[in-house]
């Protein structure tokens, strides 16, 4: 039986900085360590003519300590949930608890907005792979990959404020 996420967070019993620091670590790894700004940009992108639906996102994020945790949470059990991530989400975590650099709270807010986009999208909207059998008797595979905004994740992190709940952060790819 493999261990879930509250296990894995009781037996390291991280605390707030500690799991904030986590997410960075954990998105820096999945990202090639991606300066913020770049995160930020590729989000801007991604949202399209929804930037200030992304600024108030962040915004909200970077209100409110409790709420950062809480959202930093949300990005480490989802990627739990993939038996090849619990690896990275354990040596973060443990990498976190050991050393714990001093961080500002907007960086935390684009790590978090950037990692429910990874993690709910995989920067991936539609992928769609087909095979079309041509006159000659040959096969081809044709492949469609439609690359997703991250409105539908940062609506999730504002649920996640507003006391709702979300499905919306759970990994569909």
């Amino acid at each position: 039986m493999s261990q879930t996420f509250e296990e894995l967070l009781a037996e390291l019993r991280p605390d707030a900085d500690a799991v904030e620091q986590a997410t960075r670590y954990y998105v820096a790894e999945k990202t090639g360590d991606l300066d913020p700004a770049k995160m930020i940009e590729e989000l801007r992108q991604a949202a399209g003519d929804r930037g200030p639906e992304l600024d108030a996102a962040l915004a909200m994020v970077e209100q409110d300590s409790a709420q950062i945790e809480s959202a930093c949470l949300t990005v480490l059990a989802g990627a739990w949930e993939d038996p090849a991530e619990r690896d990275a989400v354990r040596g973060a975590l443990q990498d976190a608890k050991a050393q714990l650099p001093v961080i500002e709270v907007a960086l935390i807010a684009i790590t978090v907005a950037y990692g429910m986009y990874l993690r709910k999208t995989g920067g991936v909207k539609r992928h769609l792979k087909a095979k079309r059998h041509n006159p000659d008797g040959s096969i081809d595979e044709v492949e469609e990959i439609e690359y997703q905004s991250p409105d539908a994740p940062l609506r999730a992190i504002t649920k996640l404020f507003s006391g709702g709940q979300s499905s919306d952060t759970g990994d569909q790819r």
